[in-house]
């Protein structure tokens, strides 16, 4: 199994040309291996970039909140603290994955989490919450989904 080097879709060992991207494939096992290494530094290291960026977005959200609740709403507080504390974890694991990539695909499929903190920031947050909700389900979550073969691999690979 190997990747296209531009896209880091899966292909077959004979593809001439990635069906993702159109893009012609690197000749020779040598080089279809370093490729597939340098693409998944790439897509490690763009997760962890976006997880990081996620972490930022949720803490300036967390901090305008928690000024909120203290002028406008005591609720906000809560919502803010929540954000803040989901804000390190992830900026915590940006890190964490570039070691241990194990369980990517595990954590960033299920909906039941993200959906959650959408709705009780819309409905407590405010309308601020959700441009983290949306970086999170197309910058993170979408880009995982896209490269689902290849982080399941991950798996696999360090077990």
């Amino acid at each position: 199994m190997k990747y296209c080097s531009h896209c880091g879709k899966e292909i077959l060992d004979e593809a001439v040309i990635c069906v993702g991207c159109g893009c012609a494939v690197s000749g020779g096992n040598t080089q279809a291996a370093n490729n597939q290494s340098i693409n998944g530094t790439t897509l490690l290291n763009t997760l962890s970039q976006r997880l990081n960026t996620n972490g930022i977005i949720w803490l300036v959200i967390g901090i305008l909140q928690i000024l909120g609740g203290l002028f406008i709403n005591e609720f906000l507080l809560i919502v803010g603290v929540l954000n803040i504390i989901s804000s390190v974890q992830d900026m915590k694991y940006s890190k964490v994955l570039l070691e241990k990539p194990n369980g990517i695909v595990a954590k960033f499929e299920p909906l039941t989490g993200p959906i959650i903190t959408l709705v009780y920031n819309i409905v407590i947050g405010g309308v601020i919450g959700v441009v983290g909700s949306i970086y999170y389900f197309f910058a993170i979550r979408n880009y995982v989904m896209e490269n689902k073969q290849f982080f399941a691999s991950l798996d696999v690979e360090n077990d």
